[in-house]
């Protein structure tokens, strides 16, 4: 089975099995040509800049295909986590209202309700164990619950929530429903019709880079979410600088934009969304759920403690097993030719479009011989 993108379109990969995709994807030559396209448009004056907003205009309505949404629902922020922050700012909340979440979610998607407890504001971190069910989060719904926040796909498991029945949840008490999308938008379909926010970073499964993120208003469902920041870019333009004594909110995606967007990680992600439109999405998840679910089962067979769960539709490209020897073992299978994601007495191995068979027996070989001598 080869790969749905060639590991020819990618810097440096061709020699190793690139299984990290969850941390930091590999690049993209494509995203070189992009970088210099942006320096050359930066070079050119206003034309240029014009260029820059064709570019981003381009990139938001390839986000919006993706999410279901229109493009005047993205916008970009430097970081998924200033997404959750300006989500979790826009509920009028009031003491004993609750947001409910996983204990075992990512820092930033616990953090962003943390933080409220000071108004009054309980936050229910739910799970028993590190892979949180439905049953737990429904448990703890109620009609005091004004937000349930997950991530799509965990990083800590690569377990996926099942979209439709948190929203059927959130639906029946009025929540709202906050998905980091992270770790599925580019590998598995996220539907933003089901969601009031979408987060994404953009230098893992979109084989971008830092420096920009996806945030998703889902504009039918949350018309009145606010911006918790001003600048020029996010108010109507006033010409007459003696003018200028009130302002007026844009109300697309753009009021979250207090300044230019990020150009240049733009151009890129522009770049990577041209590579991934090209295949079928639903393509896409097929290979990595049939990828992956041979790499899951060598796993399983060699006796490790695999956290993600077997069933396809809950999982996406994360197979995740827990070790104590975490960091010895991401270092054992670098020098092997495996690059991997360790971290909280995790291993993480995870599969993208370009990745094939051979990654798959490379890395399930290396790990094979940590195992008999005892050192995962």
């Amino acid at each position: 089975m080869s790969g749905l993108i060639p590991k020819s379109a990618f810097i440096g990969i061709d020699d190793v099995a690139h299984l990290a995709a969850g941390g930091e994807a590999p690049v993209l030559h494509a995203n070189l040509e992009a970088a210099t396209r942006f320096l050359l448009d930066k070079g050119d004056g206003m034309p240029g800049r014009e260029r820059f907003f064709a570019t981003a205009d381009r990139t938001r309505a390839a986000l919006a295909a993706r999410l279901g949404g229109r493009p005047e629902d993205v916008a970009f922020l430097g970081s998924a986590s200033e997404g959750l922050h300006v989500a979790s700012e826009g509920i009028e909340w009031r003491p004993g209202d609750n947001v409910v979440v996983g204990q075992s979610e990512y820092p930033s998607v616990l953090l962003a309700w943390q933080r409220l407890r000071p108004r009054g504001v309980d936050v229910r971190a739910v799970g028993r164990e590190v892979v949180v069910t439905h049953d737990e989060i429904a448990a703890a719904v109620d009609r005091r619950t004004r937000a349930i926040a997950v991530s799509h796909v965990g990083y800590l498991t690569g377990a996926r929530h099942d979209l439709g029945r948190l929203r059927g949840l959130a639906g029946r008490v009025g929540a709202r429903l906050v998905v980091d999308a992270s770790h599925a938008l580019g590998v598995v379909p996220v539907d933003g019709t089901l969601c009031d926010v979408v987060v994404a970073c953009c230098y893992k499964w979109l084989l971008a880079v830092h420096g920009v993120s996806v945030f998703y208003v889902n504009s039918r469902r949350w018309p009145g979410l606010a911006a918790p920041w001003v600048g020029w870019h996010s108010t109507h333009h006033e010409d007459d600088w003696r003018r200028r004594t009130e302002y007026r909110m844009r109300e697309d995606g753009s009021r979250f934009e207090a300044g230019n967007p990020p150009f240049l990680p733009v151009y890129l992600l522009d770049s990577a969304l041209r590579t991934l439109d090209g295949l079928d999405p639903r393509a896409v998840e097929g290979y990595v759920l049939a990828l992956g679910g041979t790499l899951r089962a060598g796993l399983v067979k060699l006796g490790l403690a695999v956290l993600t769960p077997e069933a396809p539709e809950e999982r996406a490209g994360n197979i995740v097993f827990a070790t104590d020897r975490w960091v010895d073992v991401e270092r054992a299978l670098r020098e092997a030719g495996v690059l991997v994601w360790a971290g909280d007495g995790r291993v993480r191995l995870s599969v993208h479009a370009y990745n094939d068979e051979a990654d798959v027996a490379r890395a399930l070989s290396a790990l094979g011989d940590l195992t008999a001598r005892g050192a995962v």
